[in-house]
């Protein structure tokens, strides 16, 4: 009975109604000023994922150069010819019939979304989605790359402007006698309308094909703080360009992972612009995560390439790695997904080159992240939760300490940490990292489960398995 005071109603449904809406001004005030949970990770405990999506396959074919992978907890490769990967990237041309226009500006499945049949799309959508992930029960990362048009009107700049021109020529030829404001108007709703239900809809048809996937679109959420030349560049995303992300609340609603992108240019190498450019656009991705009608924050893997753009060498620093996958870890993401093209494998020198990358710098300071990430997330969190940045601004990083861990190469293109921390360094991650929770735990180390200490839950699992074994732990831990 919205509208009507509890005070109005018969007074048998006074409790019940004024109960109604006690609990969702608590449910609200909760949303308000507590973080959701984070989503429990695909891969064990494991807070921070790394994952590869290169084609490095061809370096065994072209060269007869074997990389290992090992170091990545998920991987897969991009070209078409694979399927069945934990890491799958859907391409323009490999899911559905996505409208665009290609180079030349010749329209492709109709060139406009407003102007191509999404029940087609969908028709043949599904069977992508069986042909590149035949396991209904996949659990990896379904990237789907749509980069030619944007879902909203004001982003379709520079060359996505073909777009606003199709959409105005199409109500142009449709409506006789209507002013130049008004074809703006219906093009801009046309285009929208029809854009939102093409992403909203082959998101749906992904989720509900293969629920236990992360399905989601590269590069969204976007900051859009690309002006890095700007004096005083501060990489915080334009107020605007906020504002018209939190209008996509309908994409991040229907998307079950998010896959920003950090990019670093070639000629921003070692610039603390890189820093600034990085930190925003995971910042941006982590705060709308939040905003969705799920009960958790959608995970955030962030896209970075295996060496900078607008180069086909691999020139990454040192610090380039810590701007990128280093801040991602410390503010809170679930991992990363490193991206390359053909370019890579395209010579037997990128493919040794790519080799060594990996089996050194790349390969250690992964192996570096990640670890330093589970120590935290057992030291700080009982291994239910992620360390974050209590200051998203601060410089500090999980990072293994040089005084007291090695890590060493081993044959097979993993590596070996050997150390431990010390009561200081404890004490440092304390002071500097807070525990995000995974569903179900709660506290400040997370080590409460629906608002009561572990420890019950644990003291009772060992009775039921003192009194009755393995099958009534398993009916306990389903009703909690």
């Amino acid at each position: 009975m919205p509208g009507v005071p509890c005070g109005a109603l018969q007074h048998h449904t006074v409790p019940i109604a004024c109960a109604i809406i006690c609990s969702w001004l608590l449910i609200l005030v909760h949303s308000a000023f507590c973080q959701k949970p984070a989503k429990l990770p695909l891969v064990g405990r494991k807070p921070f994922l790394a994952a590869w999506n290169a084609p490095l396959d061809m370096c065994t074919l072209k060269h007869n150069i074997n990389v290992s992978l090992e170091l990545f907890h998920i991987r897969g490769s991009p070209r078409a010819v694979h399927t069945g990967q934990n890491v799958t990237i859907f391409y323009a041309n490999r899911l559905g019939y996505y409208p665009f226009y290609n180079e030349q500006g010749v329209p492709i499945n109709g060139g406009l979304p407003q102007n191509s049949s999404l029940e087609a799309h969908l028709h043949k959508a599904r069977k992508d989605i069986a042909h590149f992930i035949p396991s209904e029960d996949f659990r990896g990362l379904a990237v789907i790359d749509w980069e030619f048009w944007r879902p909203q009107w004001n982003r379709n700049w520079h060359k996505k402007d073909i777009y606003r021109q199709r959409s105005r020529e199409l109500i142009a030829q449709a409506y006789l006698n209507v002013t130049e404001e008004q074809v703006e108007e219906l093009a801009r709703l046309r285009f929208e309308k029809s854009a939102m239900e093409f992403m909203q809809g082959t998101l749906k048809l992904g989720t509900q094909t293969r629920p236990h996937g992360l399905w989601g679109f590269y590069l969204y959420p976007d900051c859009h703080n690309y002006n890095v030349h700007a004096h005083n560049y501060s990489g915080t995303c334009p107020l605007q360009e906020s504002q018209r992300n939190d209008q996509l609340f309908w994409l991040w609603n229907s998307s079950t992972a998010f896959f920003p992108a950090l990019a670093i240019r070639k000629d921003h190498m070692d610039s603390i612009c890189n820093l600034h450019f990085s930190q925003n656009r995971v910042l941006e991705s982590l705060r709308l995560a939040s905003l969705t009608s799920l009960p958790y924050e959608l995970p955030t893997f962030v896209y970075t390439r295996l060496g900078p753009t607008s180069s086909n060498t691999l020139s990454w620093r040192f610090l380039d790695l810590i701007h990128t996958i280093g801040e991602s870890a410390a503010l809170g993401a679930a991992g990363f997904v490193i991206w390359g093209d053909l370019n890579l494998t395209s010579s037997r020198h990128n493919c040794s080159k790519v080799k060594a990358f990996l089996n050194y710098r790349l390969g250690q300071y992964i192996t570096n992240v990640t670890q330093a990430a589970e120590i935290c997330s057992d030291l700080l969190c009982q291994t239910n939760g992620r360390c974050v940045r209590r200051d998203p601004q601060a410089p500090h990083y999980l990072h293994l300490s040089r005084g007291n861990y090695r890590i060493l190469s081993n044959w097979n293109g993993t590596f070996t940490v050997i150390g431990q921390q010390t009561k200081n360094e404890r004490q440092m991650l304390a002071d500097r990292f807070r525990c995000h929770c995974y569903q179900g735990y709660e506290g400040e180390r997370c080590d409460s489960i629906d608002g009561q200490p572990k420890w019950i839950f644990d003291r009772q699992r060992w009775y039921l398995r003192e009194q009755g074994g393995q099958w009534l732990i398993n009916i306990y831990d389903m009703r909690i």
